[in-house]
């Protein structure tokens, strides 16, 4: 048995039904998951992810995720928004959020890709951006970490005084 085929029974073994989760995924390549039995999830907007990862092509975010997080993340290309894989009990520091960051309660599914889907396209836009290879969860700390500096630049971004070019007295005129 290889490490994805691990990583999708654990996965699977999450439903109260893990036969339904096979079939969805052989089907229609994505299946609706509970959180909170054997992972957690937390939802990043894909603003605050660019901005802490300062990039928005999807090779450099994957790299930089799998090197921060060290473990799964799945992102959702029409939602816009990452999901990493936590400990069903781990918490963040909500101190350090930005909107739109939300952890999953227990019960909330979540949409999760069959493990051959890793990239985006138009028919996949549900993807692993950062495959788990074996199963695994994101380190909390670290989710956190990427949560308040993406959040930090994006304040920069806001909090920058604005140049007007070009612009004309019109009192004067």
């Amino acid at each position: 048995m290889n490490s994805r085929t691990s990583m999708a029974q654990w996965l699977a073994a999450s439903h109260p039904d893990p036969r339904r989760v096979w079939a969805e995924w052989t089907e229609h390549g994505i299946a609706v998951i509970p959180v909170g039995q054997t992972f957690g999830a937390v939802r990043i907007p894909d603003a605050v992810v660019h901005a802490a990862v300062e990039s928005t092509h999807p090779d450099d975010i994957a790299f930089a995720l799998s090197e921060r997080l060290d473990g799964p993340v799945i992102h959702d290309g029409r939602g816009r928004n990452f999901y990493p894989l936590l400990r069903p009990e781990d918490r963040l520091d909500w101190h350090t959020t930005a909107p739109g960051v939300e952890h999953l309660t227990p019960h909330t599914h979540l949409g999760v890709p069959a493990m051959n889907r890793c990239e985006y396209t138009r028919e996949t836009p549900i993807y692993w951006s950062v495959p788990g290879t074996e199963p695994s969860h994101c380190h909390s700390a670290s989710v956190a970490l990427l949560i308040r500096v993406g959040t930090a630049r994006l304040a920069e971004v806001t909090d920058q005084p604005k140049t007007v070019v070009g612009r004309r007295d019109l009192g004067s005129a």
